[in-house]
């Protein structure tokens, strides 16, 4: 056997757990829907052509037809699913005050700030609620329709030499049907086997003109996609909130302040005369919801938190080419999106010692403290005494919150050759607009304290309350925010010349974009109103002007370099300069072997660099608590922009072969590392607690923890290597069919950042301490074609992880589960022009690995990686006419 033939053997039997997608042909010939393997063709992370499908950069395609066998209804549901998606972004099961119902990608688990997306090589605009805390801004891929989706080019290397500022993970090019004729109609209908999440969806594409022969094509693709939503009382796993039998579990899905006093750390049940709760509350012990002694009028909060949100998306795309001579082509393009999004965020408004005791100062802008206490006027205060008491108000209805969002893009341009040379000249306009209402979530500050002063709320007997004082009290609030992007640019390339051993690439170009955010607050909140504010404001903008330039030299029969670089000038922190250097060396026919490295860089994102203000609320350890020390306290969280913060630097290194010993075999191995300086970030709060550090921790005249202020800074560094693998593998029978293997697998060799400023590098890989980072995630796709029928099986894998959330988390579990999900598709074609199909997801109804820091409001797993959609069925069809 060839030593060749032996290698691969050894390397596919040693890559046999899991691998995604690996689509073979070049780009471009399926973007026309004709095989043009000989056609030069641009592929992401280079503007220089080639005819080479495999270039010096380690690239994954995921072809339509993939996209069809993993039954993903949405592009965020598809790219959440690969191997490099390895964990720290946002998705739609992300429930909080910041980008609730959208979706991102952060490849390498370097946050989806540091991913940059593009349609069809050019910028998208950001959406306008970022994430994380304010600090992660990002591109909503729910707003991008899959109907026109043709492939998914994933570049898993550096190319800020190339794409400026994002391009630090990689990039993420959704390529739409170029060229196409003909029309299809297709429809489908999903629900989930335990109920909840039913989907319809319908799309129609249609496209007019041969660019050849009538000198324009034209084409049009509308999509419509309705789900209902799913809500914690809708699952077996969470709907009684009580996790017991778990380790480390209490009633954390339940909640203590339905109605209660607080006298002297005892938790004290708030009882009519006939020693009742007031309505929809429940008196329990007080112990197994929060630790405190006595008992409460706590309540179930599953049937008031959603675990994913209902949408409504309506989308529509069109583009279109125009032969204006034999070598001038006029190209253009729109997207548009319309979303709305609808979910449980808790059962009411709440009035509480822990958290969220602020409003804000309408006069100084500041925010200030709001007493908890019941006074002792009021007639349901029975101490003689202002009382501290926790109160849900459920009469003023539920906190129901609708996110509506609608965002497009249009783009207009010129491209032609002029004897070796192509050129394009374009300029687009991009626009994210959002609008959240919360209804019946929050409470009118001055009327509650009125109310409970006056006692004409009736704390014990809530639904006597008169009218004219819910209405008082009752705040539905309204939450805007605008992203816009406009930009001009011009490229050529070409070739400059030729040396012995081939032609001498090139490519240069220059790029003008203005970047604009506008996240406001509701106007309540500014006027003072509001209690426990959700605050989210960001006002910035910026001009960016960038100048690149590529050169491919062959310096030998099999051996080229690739030399990329580009200068960024931004007006609000200055400039930024990105080399990269990229070798490919083919000795033998069936090897590959590509080498990368590059510098690079992140700008401050708008919300990180501006004028920006953001509240969260969460839990630290407070040694100097006046009535528990060491006890976890519910502080709000304050973080404000830094307008001096400096760019983020990179340094990105690839080292790759790939394989392919004979036509229906292509085996790729890379190696990446990554190292981040000037990263931008927080200082650790739990650290600004232990120490309280003077100005950054506020306290009342008790000395109870009532705020923590922060500020983005360039604080740290952080290292992260690991290997990507991918592996596809044709095997044409003559009477049995064809059947593919396709495998991607990735694996994260180590995440290293300091846990405190200033302290050691801590290897984050393979835990949950900060955001969850499996070492290995994979898919694993086997496809078997016959006839009239194709079926898909997909097997979606992500490794176990150590348990290092918190000590508390630690003391009752070591490690979370691995967790294997099969996905199966199958197809008919044997109607003429029509395709019927099903799909199951999660064949085996695979609940998500427990989690013990996570046994929350919401579930008992990590929804940054898991949910708990279950065994889910899809069927539908597509006509082609």
């Amino acid at each position: 056997m060839p030593k060749h033939t032996l290698l691969v053997a050894a390397l596919s039997a040693a890559l046999a757990t899991p691998l995604s997608a690996f689509a073979d042909a070049s780009p471009d010939a399926a973007a026309s829907g004709a095989s043009k393997t000989l056609d030069a063709v641009r592929v992401t992370g280079s503007n220089i052509k080639r005819t080479d499908t495999e270039s010096a950069n380690p690239v994954q395609v995921i072809g339509r037809q993939e996209i069809e066998a993993t039954g993903k209804a949405t592009v965020a549901d598809l790219l959440r699913s690969i191997s490099a998606n390895t964990g720290n972004a946002n998705n739609e099961t992300t429930n909080n005050g910041w980008a609730s119902g959208s979706a991102g990608i952060g490849l390498r688990g370097l946050s989806q700030k540091n991913t940059l997306v593009l349609l069809n090589g050019r910028r998208l605009a950001n959406y306008g609620f970022p994430a994380g805390g304010l600090s992660d801004t990002f591109v909503n891929l729910n707003a991008l329709p899959m109907v026109a989706v043709e492939r998914i080019e994933v570049l898993k290397d550096g190319a800020s030499a190339v794409y400026g500022s994002d391009a630090v993970a990689g990039v993420v090019n959704i390529i739409t049907r170029q060229g196409f004729e003909g029309a299809e109609l297709g429809g489908s209908v999903g629900t989930a086997d335990q109920g909840g999440l039913d989907e319809q969806k319908l799309k129609f594409i249609g496209g007019i003109g041969d660019l050849d022969t009538d000198g324009y094509n034209i084409l049009v693709s509308l999509e419509g996609y309705n789900r209902e939503r799913l809500d914690q009382d809708d699952r077996d796993l969470t709907k009684s909130g009580i996790y017991t039998d778990k380790p480390g579990g209490r009633w954390n899905g339940w909640s203590a302040k339905g109605a209660r006093y607080l006298v002297n750390g005892v938790s004290v049940p708030m009882l009519d005369a006939n020693g009742n709760c007031p309505e929809n509350t429940t008196r329990v012990a007080s112990a197994p919801i929060d630790g405190l002694a006595g008992d409460t009028c706590g309540f179930n909060l599953a049937p008031y938190t959603t675990l994913i949100p209902s949408t409504k998306r309506y989308q529509a795309y069109v583009n279109g080419t125009f032969r204006v001579n034999d070598n001038v082509e006029a190209f253009g393009e729109v997207i548009y999106s319309n979303i709305k999004g609808e979910a449980w965020f808790g059962s009411s408004p709440f009035f509480t010692l822990e958290s969220g005791r602020f409003a804000l100062n309408a006069d100084t802008g500041l925010a200030e403290p709001v007493s908890s206490n019941l006074p002792a006027s009021s007639p349901y205060n029975p101490y003689g005494r202002a009382i501290p008491i926790e109160y849900t108000f459920f009469n003023l209805g539920p906190s129901i919150k609708t996110n509506r969002s609608q965002a497009y893009r249009g783009v207009v341009g010129l491209r032609g050759s002029l004897q070796n040379w192509d050129w394009e000249v374009g300029a687009f306009g991009a626009r994210s607009s959002e609008r959240e209402t919360v209804s019946g979530g929050f409470a009118n500050r001055w009327a509650l304290a009125d109310a409970l002063a006056t006692g004409s709320y009736n704390l014990l007997n809530p639904s006597a309350t008169p009218q004219a004082v819910l209405d008082a009290i009752n705040l539905s609030t309204l939450r805007p925010a605008e992203s816009v992007l406009q930009g001009v640019d011009a490229k050529i390339s070409g070739a400059l010349g030729s040396t012995w051993a081939g032609e001498v690439g090139f490519a240069a170009g220059v790029e003008w974009r203005r970047e604009k955010l506008d996240s406001e607050n509701p106007w309540q909140i500014d006027a003072g109103l509001q209690v426990r504010p959700a605050i989210a404001e960001v006002h910035g903008e910026r001009k960016v002007t960038a100048a690149y330039a590529e050169v491919n030299v062959p310096l030998a029969e099999k051996l080229e370099v690739q030399a990329a670089a580009r200068a960024d000038h931004y007006s609000d922190f200055g400039d930024a300069f990105s080399p990269k250097l990229s070798l490919r060396w083919q000795p033998l026919d069936f090897l590959l072997v590509r080498a990368a490295a590059s510098k690079g860089f992140r700008a401050p994102s708008l919300s990180e660099n501006s004028n920006s203000t953001s509240i969260a609320y969460g839990s630290v350890i407070d040694p100097r608590d006046p009535d528990v020390p060491g006890s976890r306290q519910n502080p709000t969280f304050f973080t404000v922009g830094n307008s001096d913060l400096k760019p983020e630097r990179t340094r990105s290194y690839n080292l790759g072969v790939v394989l392919s010993p004979w036509s229906n075999t292509s085996l790729s191995v890379d190696y990446y590392r990554i190292e981040l300086e000037n990263l931008v970030g927080t200082n650790n709060t739990q650290t600004l607690v232990t120490n309280d550090v003077p100005g950054a921790v506020l306290r009342d005249e008790r000395g109870k923890l009532q705020a923590v202020y922060n500020r983005y800074q360039n604080l740290s560094e952080l290292k992260t290597s690991g290997f990507d693998v991918e592996l596809r593998q044709r095997f044409p029978t003559t009477s049995a069919g064809d059947f593919t293997l396709s495998s991607a697998f990735t694996h994260v060799r180590n995440y290293s950042r300091p846990t405190v400023v200033g302290g050691p590098l801590v290897d984050y890989a393979g835990s949950n301490l900060g955001a969850t980072l499996p070492k290995n995630k994979a898919t694993t796709t086997l496809d078997w074609a016959l006839g009239d029928f194709r079926t898909a099986l997909t097997w979606y894998y992500t490794s176990g992880y150590d348990q290092k959330a918190s000590a508390a988390a630690t003391a009752v579990q070591d490690r979370v589960d691995s967790y294997s999900q099969f996905d199966l598709y199958l197809a008919y074609t044997g109607v003429d022009k029509l395709t019927l199909y099903a799909k199951v997801q999660n064949l085996a109804d695979e609940e998500p690995p427990y989690d013990a820091s996570f046994p929350g409001i919401r579930a008992p797993y990590d929804f940054s990686q898991y949910d708990l959609r279950g065994r889910y069925f899809t069927v539908g069809f597509d006509y082609r006419f």
